[in-house]
């Protein structure tokens, strides 16, 4: 693999190697220990009481037991810290009561940051991680560790949402009836509908209850092409897909889709054809520009049926000029021959844009040839003219016109580019008409020369 393309699916699931066993694929897992806490800056006493602390948590082992422990041996070291405190500051608290205070709102913060401390060794030694040791919490002896409850917002009428230099009232959203059930998710999922941005990935929702405020701030998050739907998660890169799978998860590769589902089994990789939640599409064209005038279409006709005479193939190329909004045809300098086309483009100024290159086949089929296929590589507008014929009073042909789009080509009616009526199925026939004099002297046949007399047919 090229490093240019970059790793892909299977190298995030432990290599090709790994995924084509049934197994799973090996994922690397740091086995970090926690840090033991720095030794603590305090008198012998206290160094002890805080090893029988640990040593008390240790034996607690999840049990309602092993918390009452903690918060005892937790009560016992507070009442030490303020033994001395108050022996240290005795002679002094009469004549300074303020200062007292001072020192019991210190202790007492102090006090709170040892029990969260308490609270953070009893987890890590697989007790319970109350934060409030000192306190005969009954609900510590589930084992794991105690969340805080989040207290659901209450919206109503006169609840605001900042965002994107806006103060928009919630009711703007939502009904008062709805306000009552609302949710910062629910909100959300309403405002991704006008700010596309505030996707659940990259978003996070604020609520400040003083204010009555919502604020939704976009986080910025890992950059990528990739969005969820329910239960599936469609990517553009295998890297998005492996840091954000989902249950069901659809990848566009360049040969399609993929549907990549990971379970206890392994990693399943499968084609798929439909992407039921993708839009339904398919190719077309629609003309922004007016389409080519009829009579500069005609005089082109004219000069391939001129040049099928000789059995050669030509080609004209139309413009469009943007600053004085008409077309030109231009026949640029060009060597021909039965089958092939070598011209020489003209140069324009950056105004001119080049909209069509229509070229003959004389007197073979209209119909578009492998050289054609590797030649025209644009994004625009290509036609062939064949089967020309003269008639009595008209000339006869054939006519294809496709769009080209970097390579891939669109089939399209005539009328869709071209002024006037090109019937289905029908050989089309138009009057002769005349041609600038200076178009047959850029066009070199290979192996015939130019004729005077078709300078006779020719004129300005």
């Amino acid at each position: 693999m090229s490093k240019d393309n970059g790793p892909d699916l299977f190298s995030y699931f432990g290599g090709i190697d790994l995924f084509s066993s049934s197994s799973k694929p090996e994922q690397e897992e740091s086995q970090q220990q926690p840090a033991s806490p720095a030794p603590s800056e305090q008198p012998a006493a206290d160094q002890t009481q805080a090893a029988a602390t640990n040593q008390a948590i240790s034996e607690g082992n999840n049990s309602e037991e092993g918390n009452k422990i903690v918060n005892l041996a937790a009560k016992r070291l507070k009442e030490q810290r303020r033994g001395r405190a108050g022996d240290a500051c005795e002679d002094r608290c009469e004549d300074e009561p303020a200062d007292r205070e001072d020192e019991e709102e210190e202790e007492s913060a102090e006090d709170e940051e040892l029990d969260e401390g308490a609270a953070d060794r009893a987890e890590l030694a697989g007790g319970s991680g109350n934060a409030e040791v000192g306190t005969d919490n009954k609900a510590a002896g589930s084992g794991g560790p105690v969340k805080k409850e989040e207290k659901k917002p209450e919206f109503n009428l006169a609840t605001f949402i900042a965002y994107a230099g806006h103060t928009l009232s919630l009711t703007k959203f939502f009904s008062a009836e709805q306000l009552a059930d609302l949710d910062l998710e629910a909100v959300r999922k309403r405002l991704e509908k006008d700010f596309p941005e505030l996707s659940k990935q990259r978003t996070k929702m604020d609520w400040d209850e003083k204010k009555n405020l919502i604020c939704p701030m976009v986080t910025g998050g890992k950059k990528g092409s990739f969005f969820s739907q329910g239960l599936k998660g469609f990517f553009f890169r295998s890297k998005d897909l492996f840091a954000h799978k989902e249950p069901i998860n659809i990848l566009a590769a360049r040969d399609g889709y993929y549907e990549v589902r990971e379970n206890p089994i392994g990693v399943f990789v499968s084609k798929t054809n439909v992407v039921e939640e993708l839009e339904p599409c398919r190719e077309g064209f629609k003309m922004s520009l007016p389409k080519i005038p009829e009579f500069l279409f005609a005089q082109l006709v004219n000069l391939f049926y001129d040049y099928a005479c000789f059995d050669v193939e030509v080609m004209g190329v139309f413009y469009w000029d943007t600053e004085n909004e008409r077309y030109f045809l231009d026949v640029p300098q060009q060597s021909v021959s039965k089958f092939r086309v070598d011209a020489c483009y003209t140069e324009f100024p950056p105004h001119i844009i080049k909209v069509a290159e229509i070229h003959s086949h004389n007197t073979m089929s209209a119909y578009f040839s492998d050289i054609d296929d590797t030649d025209e590589l644009g994004t625009m507008l290509y036609g062939v003219v064949g089967r020309l014929q003269k008639g009595t009073y008209q000339v006869f042909y054939d006519l294809k016109i496709r769009a080209g789009v970097a390579g891939r080509f669109i089939s399209l009616s005539p009328e869709t580019v071209l002024e006037g009526a090109y019937p289905e199925g029908e050989t089309k026939r138009m009057d002769p008409v005349r041609y600038p004099l200076s178009w047959p002297g850029r066009v070199h046949m290979t192996h015939w020369k130019l004729r005077d007399s078709m300078e006779g047919n020719s004129h300005d």
